[in-house]
Protein backbone atom coordinates (compact mmCIF):
# COMPACT_ATOMS: atom_id res chain seq x y z
CA UNK A 1 0.00 0.00 0.00
CA UNK A 2 1.11 3.37 -1.28
CA UNK A 3 1.72 6.21 1.10
CA UNK A 4 -0.99 8.30 -0.23
CA UNK A 5 -3.77 5.60 0.56
CA UNK A 6 -1.99 5.11 3.91
CA UNK A 7 -2.61 8.56 4.98
CA UNK A 8 -6.27 8.63 2.99
CA UNK A 9 -7.19 5.46 5.23
CA UNK A 10 -5.99 7.07 8.63
CA UNK A 11 -7.87 10.36 7.59
CA UNK A 12 -10.73 8.44 7.33
CA UNK A 13 -10.07 5.95 10.30
CA UNK A 14 -9.74 9.12 12.71
CA UNK A 15 -13.04 11.00 11.23
CA UNK A 16 -14.90 7.65 11.35
CA UNK A 17 -14.16 7.76 15.20
CA UNK A 18 -15.00 11.42 15.43
CA UNK A 19 -18.66 10.31 13.89
CA UNK A 20 -18.65 7.96 16.81
CA UNK A 21 -17.94 9.88 19.86
CA UNK A 22 -19.63 12.91 18.67
CA UNK A 23 -22.68 9.75 17.98
CA UNK A 24 -22.29 9.15 21.77
CA UNK A 25 -21.67 12.13 23.23
CA UNK A 26 -25.54 13.17 21.77
CA UNK A 27 -26.57 10.13 23.15
CA UNK A 28 -25.21 10.36 27.08
CA UNK A 29 -26.41 13.88 26.28
CA UNK A 30 -30.30 13.09 26.23
CA UNK A 31 -29.61 12.26 30.27
CA UNK A 32 -29.26 15.71 30.66
CA UNK A 33 -31.30 17.31 28.06
CA UNK A 34 -34.38 15.05 28.92
CA UNK A 35 -34.99 17.12 32.42
CA UNK A 36 -35.32 20.13 30.20
CA UNK A 37 -38.27 19.58 28.21
CA UNK A 38 -40.79 18.54 31.37
CA UNK A 39 -43.45 20.96 30.37
CA UNK A 40 -43.73 18.95 27.31
CA UNK A 41 -46.63 16.49 26.77
CA UNK A 42 -45.82 12.70 27.05
CA UNK A 43 -46.59 12.18 23.19
CA UNK A 44 -44.36 15.66 22.14
CA UNK A 45 -41.43 14.08 25.56
CA UNK A 46 -41.53 10.59 23.59
CA UNK A 47 -41.30 12.23 19.78
CA UNK A 48 -38.60 14.37 21.20
CA UNK A 49 -36.71 11.76 22.99
CA UNK A 50 -37.27 9.56 19.80
CA UNK A 51 -35.88 12.11 17.96
CA UNK A 52 -32.86 12.72 19.94
CA UNK A 53 -31.60 9.60 20.38
CA UNK A 54 -32.15 8.87 16.53
CA UNK A 55 -29.61 12.02 15.89
CA UNK A 56 -27.29 10.05 17.95
CA UNK A 57 -27.73 6.94 16.48
CA UNK A 58 -27.45 8.14 13.15
CA UNK A 59 -24.00 10.09 13.72
CA UNK A 60 -22.60 6.60 15.02
CA UNK A 61 -23.65 4.59 12.31
CA UNK A 62 -21.61 6.02 8.87
CA UNK A 63 -19.20 6.13 11.99
CA UNK A 64 -19.06 2.44 12.54
CA UNK A 65 -19.56 1.80 8.90
CA UNK A 66 -16.80 3.58 7.70
CA UNK A 67 -14.41 2.42 10.24
CA UNK A 68 -15.79 -0.89 9.47
CA UNK A 69 -14.81 -0.67 5.45
CA UNK A 70 -11.14 0.83 6.07
CA UNK A 71 -10.03 -3.01 4.68
CA UNK A 72 -11.63 -3.15 1.73
CA UNK A 73 -10.08 0.28 1.06
CA UNK A 74 -6.95 -0.81 1.17
CA UNK A 75 -7.67 -3.60 -0.78
CA UNK A 76 -9.04 -1.24 -3.14
CA UNK A 77 -12.38 -2.81 -3.24
CA UNK A 78 -14.64 -0.31 -5.21
CA UNK A 79 -17.78 -1.56 -3.20
CA UNK A 80 -16.01 -0.35 -0.08
CA UNK A 81 -15.57 3.33 -1.58
CA UNK A 82 -19.51 2.79 -2.78
CA UNK A 83 -20.16 2.65 0.69
CA UNK A 84 -17.81 5.05 2.29
CA UNK A 85 -19.32 8.28 -0.50
CA UNK A 86 -22.75 7.00 0.62
CA UNK A 87 -21.78 8.02 4.63
CA UNK A 88 -19.42 11.04 3.97
CA UNK A 89 -22.52 12.23 1.89
CA UNK A 90 -25.17 11.46 4.58
CA UNK A 91 -22.54 12.68 7.33
CA UNK A 92 -22.16 16.23 5.46
CA UNK A 93 -25.31 16.78 5.30
CA UNK A 94 -26.29 16.12 8.68
CA UNK A 95 -23.41 18.27 9.75
CA UNK A 96 -25.30 21.42 7.12
CA UNK A 97 -28.82 20.71 8.69
CA UNK A 98 -27.03 20.95 12.15
CA UNK A 99 -25.80 24.65 11.59
CA UNK A 100 -29.35 25.15 9.63
CA UNK A 101 -31.28 24.32 12.39
CA UNK A 102 -28.98 25.23 16.21
CA UNK A 103 -26.76 28.00 14.77
CA UNK A 104 -25.41 28.58 18.28
CA UNK A 105 -24.49 25.10 19.12
CA UNK A 106 -21.31 24.42 18.55
CA UNK A 107 -21.68 20.65 18.22
CA UNK A 108 -23.35 21.40 15.35
CA UNK A 109 -20.44 22.95 13.76
CA UNK A 110 -18.34 19.90 14.92
CA UNK A 111 -20.33 17.97 13.18
CA UNK A 112 -19.98 19.68 9.99
CA UNK A 113 -16.49 19.55 10.64
CA UNK A 114 -16.28 15.80 11.21
CA UNK A 115 -18.57 15.46 8.43
CA UNK A 116 -16.48 17.50 6.16
CA UNK A 117 -13.33 15.43 7.33
CA UNK A 118 -14.87 12.53 6.20
CA UNK A 119 -16.06 13.56 2.76
CA UNK A 120 -12.48 15.12 1.78
CA UNK A 121 -10.27 11.95 2.05
CA UNK A 122 -13.20 10.06 0.58
CA UNK A 123 -13.31 12.11 -2.47
CA UNK A 124 -9.45 11.93 -2.54
CA UNK A 125 -9.09 8.00 -2.34
CA UNK A 126 -11.61 7.37 -5.37
CA UNK A 127 -8.63 7.91 -8.02
CA UNK A 128 -6.27 4.86 -5.99
CA UNK A 129 -9.81 2.83 -6.07
CA UNK A 130 -9.91 0.65 -9.22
Amino acid sequence: MDITMKKLTNWISISSIALIVLGLIHLIATIMILPMFRNLGKEQLSIFLFMYLSAGLGTILPGLISKLIIKGLKNKDKRAWDILIICSIYSLLMGIGAIMTMKTNPFAYLMLLIGLLLFVPTVLIKKEIK
